[in-house]
């Protein structure tokens, strides 16, 4: 029993050992573990050793959040300014989450950064502010959403900080786009007079395509972003100016020679073709070999979209997108019995032939594939 006792004493004395080395010797001290320590420590108050690991794995990540101060604390900048901030609040947080065990305010003594917050807040809210004022001075489109972000910041910081509400309203409104999107063209290639495309259904199509375009990004009513998009009727039709133009262009649109494969298959059927004197049926194997073509059609476009400032008159912006596009019709020839052939023989049979896609047909196709790129990144630029 003596020895049992013993050895229980003394595995309880390693596993203390290694806990105590463990946290010594630990790459990764982080908040979490931390925490398990304080737990531990709050639990048996007069364990030393447990009062030994808290203070070294405190002082540990206090160093980290102090040597991150340190590190922006004498620069000038809003951004590292802003790291400050962060790096302060961080800090606070922290001190926070240990003062609220009672158990430790004598133990490590955590301090307070409140000033330092009070203090960093009040440089940047100053900083951003005067920064967005001479942005909204230079009054285009860019320096005004520049303007507005800075004046978000300080309402966050500071709400009712000197005229920020009213500056921001008119950041918004310097900043807003007048886009009109012009109607799809082609250049260098031949491009029929499409008109409003080719059919109902077709949304991508000649001049469909400014139509889709504007209504899917919101049009003039737009309360989303930073911008109001209109056709080019509507500009011609009294508005003033737009400040963009978003002009869709076919660099390339062409229907290659199609490409053709030949080959036969035999196809065969039972078919009855009397009775016997018990009145059961008699077979008769019946042939065709059925001479098939068929025929790949392949077309390709590369649609490029230039976005133009008006005022200045100069492209800004521009992407360009290619895809290709294949359709595969067959038809067939037969000889040997009619009587041979499945419904799905007659088709090939009865379908025209060498019916070429025209070029609508394959533009439409290539559009739609372009399309989701096309309004994405438009989108995206208007929202800069």
């Amino acid at each position: 029993m003596k020895s049992t006792f013993y050895l229980t004493v003394l595995l309880s004395f390693l596993v203390a050992c290694s806990g105590s080395k463990s946290i010594y010797h630990d790459k990764d001290i982080n908040d979490k573990k931390l925490e398990k320590l304080i737990r531990d420590y709050s639990a048996n108050p007069s364990d030393t050793s447990l009062a030994n690991q808290v203070r070294f794995a405190y002082d540990y990540l206090l160093n980290q959040r102090l040597s991150a101060i340190n590190q922006y604390q004498y620069s000038a900048t809003l951004d590292d300014k802003e790291k400050l901030l962060n790096a302060y609040t961080d800090l606070q947080a922290f001190y926070d989450k240990v003062r609220g065990y009672s158990s430790l305010n004598k133990l490590l003594q955590p301090g307070s950064v409140g000033a330092e917050i009070e203090k960093t807040k009040l440089e940047l809210v100053s900083g951003h502010y005067e920064q967005a004022v001479a942005w909204l001075d230079e009054n285009n489109w860019k320096s005004s959403r520049d303007a507005y972000r800075s004046l978000n910041k300080v309402q966050q910081w500071m709400p009712n900080y000197k005229d920020t509400k009213k500056l921001m309203q008119q950041a918004k409104q310097q900043g807003t786009i007048d886009a009109v999107v012009l109607p799809l063209h082609a250049e260098g290639i031949y491009y029929p007079n499409t008109g409003m495309g080719m059919g109902a259904g077709n949304y991508y199509a000649g001049g469909r395509l400014s139509e889709q375009l504007v209504r899917d990004l919101g049009g003039s009513y737009n309360t989303s972003g930073w911008y109001r998009v209109y056709n080019s009727y509507q500009v011609a039709g009294g508005k003033e100016g737009p400040d963009w133009s978003i002009e869709p262009v076919w660099t390339q649109l062409r229907l290659a020679d199609p490409t053709y494969n030949r080959y036969n298959r035999q196809v065969q059927k039972q078919i009855e073709v009397s009775k016997d004197t018990s009145g059961r049926p008699v077979y008769k194997t019946v042939t065709a070999t059925l001479q098939i073509t068929e025929a790949t059609y392949n077309g390709y476009g590369t649609l490029e979209v230039r976005i133009n400032d008006e005022a200045n008159k100069q492209n800004i912006a521009r992407n360009s997108w290619y895809e290709s596009y294949g359709v595969k019709r067959s038809w067939a020839t037969y000889t040997g019995e009619a009587g041979a052939l499945s419904n799905a023989d007659w088709e090939l049979v009865n379908a025209r032939q060498d019916t070429q896609p025209d070029q609508l047909f394959m533009e439409e196709k290539l559009l739609g594939k372009i399309y989701s790129n096309l309004l994405g990144y438009v989108r995206s630029y208007l929202s800069y």
